[in-house]
């Protein structure tokens, strides 16, 4: 009788399991080395990307602050070696570790290659495997890339009325035309008569976008030109595109030379600095405004209290010095005689320019932004202002009394220009003369940009 060998038949089963085990173990290194290593790249690559978003908006930001010199080219290589810098500190070091950080401005890939303003980081790096490497494999390369935008630029913004609920935020009730060439007109009152056209006049402009609704009556319109019906409404409204301009500083005090001329009228000149209760000017005074190249004051008239207030009186620009000058309203109280007023006369002149450099270019008129006190503009004669008004808690009035000025080609039309562009809380707009805000190719506050875009 054959016995059996329990011994040996146990000696077959143990080299199969160490066969499986041998299997099994293969397999399982290949799962954790995909969980392991698969998880490392991925946070990894989480890394390389935090780093060229970072350095490219390290590079935007030194393109935002040498707008006003350089307009987005990067002539000096500011923006590229803050980039680099910023990817270093992050870890990535070109030709350090296998890594490459590439930058580019303007981007050479992308819907914004070519185009002055932006800058493009690529960073790849080599990240080596853990558990894959008993597997025969080697490194890993990880790319990211970023693109971020810093300038300053146009908003496409005639108008924006800031007031988010009331009724006629944009008024008009006048029997001239009120015409804004070149940018859109924006109301962000969701009333269901947020604009009122109650006169005989005609509001143009190239697109009206209303949150709410318009009224309009008697013989007025809404115009849209060169493309007809641009009229939109239930649109979202649109935020304060300078909100985040700081407030000017308060600036040593300018001066008031005061000379006598004929019939008892005065000449004013004034240099750029701070004033407090100004006088009343009037019909056949010469008020003159010296520019921001006069002092060290940046061109900026601080009204400290008092208002600005011109009745008629001829308010020019000081031919002998250059930059140009805005009015900052910081009112004394919430008394109607700390307002800023300016009316033509039939027979005077009204030429105003904003500033030409510097945080505030492009703004005319800015009215403390928690001050409530309506502004007031009334055209007649020779009157032309230009630049940026800025009132974003505070009413403005524009009337139109006759009155014409030079078009930029020379060409004399009927009206008053005023204003390149308003930012207010409600616009009012009357009188039987016409009303020009030009924005297209004129002086107006450009927005400020600064974000990742890609």
């Amino acid at each position: 009788m054959k016995l059996h060998d329990p011994n040996k038949r146990h000696s077959r089963r143990e080299g199969v399991v160490i066969a499986m085990v041998a299997l099994s173990m293969l397999a399982i290194m290949s799962v954790v080395a995909i969980a392991v290593d698969g998880g490392v790249l991925l946070n990894r690559r989480r890394d390389v990307q935090t780093a060229a978003d970072a350095a490219a908006m390290a590079g935007a930001s030194i393109l935002y602050e040498e707008w006003p010199k350089y307009e987005g080219i990067d002539t000096a290589n500011d923006a590229k070696s803050a980039a680099k810098a910023i990817a270093a500190q992050n870890g990535y070091t070109h030709g350090v570790n296998g890594a490459t950080v590439s930058v580019h401005t303007p981007p050479q890939t992308g819907p914004y290659a070519g185009r002055r303003g932006y800058i493009e980081v690529v960073i790849t790096y080599p990240q080596p495997g853990f558990f894959s490497r008993a597997l025969g494999q080697g490194s890993t390369t990880i790319g990211a890339r970023a693109v971020a935008r810093g300038a300053w630029s146009a908003d496409g913004i005639g108008v924006l009325v800031l007031d988010y609920t009331g009724k006629s935020a944009l008024n008009s009730q006048g029997n001239g035309s009120f015409t804004e060439t070149g940018g859109r007109v924006i109301v962000n009152s969701n009333h269901n008569e947020a604009v009122v056209d109650g006169g005989n006049g005609v509001m143009r402009a190239d697109q009206f976008f209303i949150t709410g609704n318009a009224q309009v009556n008697g013989g007025g319109q809404l115009e849209t030109y060169p493309i007809p019906g641009q009229v939109f409404v239930g649109v979202h409204p649109t935020p304060d595109p300078l909100a985040y301009l700081p407030a000017p500083s308060k600036p040593p005090d300018g001066t008031l030379t005061v000379t006598s001329l004929s019939s008892g009228n005065k000449q004013y000149v004034l240099t750029p600095g701070r004033f407090t209760n100004l006088p009343t000017f009037k019909p056949g005074d010469v008020v003159i405004l010296k520019q921001a190249s006069a002092n060290a004051n940046g061109g900026i008239f601080y009204i400290d209290g008092g208002g600005f207030k011109s009745t008629g009186a001829n308010i020019m620009m000081d031919p002998g010095t250059t930059g140009g000058a805005m009015l900052y309203n910081n009112p004394a109280s919430d008394a109607v005689s700390e307002k800023i007023q300016i009316t033509g006369n039939s027979s005077g002149v009204v030429n105003m320019t904003p500033l030409e450099n510097g945080p505030y270019t492009g703004l005319m008129m800015w009215q403390r932004r928690d001050s409530a006190i309506a502004a007031e503009l009334a055209g007649n004669g020779n009157f032309t202002i230009k630049g940026s008004l800025y009132m974003a808690n505070a009413p403005l009035s524009v009337s139109g009394n006759g009155g014409a000025f030079a078009a930029d080609d020379g060409s004399i039309i009927q009206g008053s220009r005023i204003g390149s562009q308003f930012i207010v809380k409600d616009l009012a707009l009357s009188g039987n003369g016409n009303i020009y805000l030009k924005y297209k190719d004129s002086p107006s506050a450009p927005s400020r940009i600064l974000c990742l875009v890609e």
